[in-house]
């Protein structure tokens, strides 16, 4: 029996002999740069995002069988990926504690007004040693930003996705996903001015 008229039952048994384990691997692979994106995305830090995608694997592996293609099963692990990295980031937002002594809150806010070396030498345009400053300041900087805007902007920045494979990986519509991307890279242009006019 082919075509809409096949059960579920025959079609997973197609599935199972023809889509082997090692095919759903070689997708995974291939995908695997791209979810530890999502999840570092996320999280807003790479600690922890191999976690993520770890235990989301775990769960995929058992779930291989309920889906048509590698393909589909490679868009659902980046759901999958960016639920579990919500989940992570909440409950770490509720283990945090905040110090309430104002001594602490002045000592942190005069080490990130002290002012450090320009990043990049103005007369090459090169990076110049010491960027420690520098990469804190961009790492700020894009926690500033929503757990969407900043997955949408690494996505297409980092690993060059079109602005169609960021819309079906994260589930968003492909004017949002541009419009993030846009306004974080117009954020991070004006949050690194701003240090760079500081030092």
């Amino acid at each position: 029996m082919n075509g809409p008229q096949e059960s579920k039952s025959e079609r997973n048994k197609k599935l199972s002999k023809a889509s082997t384990v090692t095919e759903y691997a070689a997708h995974y692979q291939q995908a695997y740069p791209r979810l530890m994106a999502v999840a570092a995305g996320v999280l807003g830090r790479r600690e922890g995002a191999e976690d993520i995608v770890q235990d989301a694997a775990s769960l995929a592996v058992e779930k291989r069988r309920e889906f048509d293609s590698p393909a589909a099963y490679v868009a659902w692990m980046f759901g999958v990926v960016r639920r579990f990295a919500l989940n992570e980031r909440r409950k770490t937002h509720r283990r945090q504690t905040y110090a309430t002594d104002p001594h602490e809150f002045t000592a942190v806010s005069d080490v990130h007004s002290t002012p450090g070396p320009l990043p990049v030498d103005p007369c090459s345009g090169e990076l110049v040693a010491g960027q420690a400053s520098f990469e804190d300041d961009l790492l700020e900087a894009l926690h500033d930003l929503s757990e969407d805007a900043r997955c949408c902007l690494l996505l297409r920045t980092v690993h060059d996705l079109s602005y169609a494979e960021i819309e079906q990986l994260l589930g968003i519509p492909r004017g949002t996903a541009m419009s993030h991307v846009h306004r974080s890279r117009q954020h991070l242009r004006t949050r690194l001015a701003s240090q760079e006019t500081r030092t």
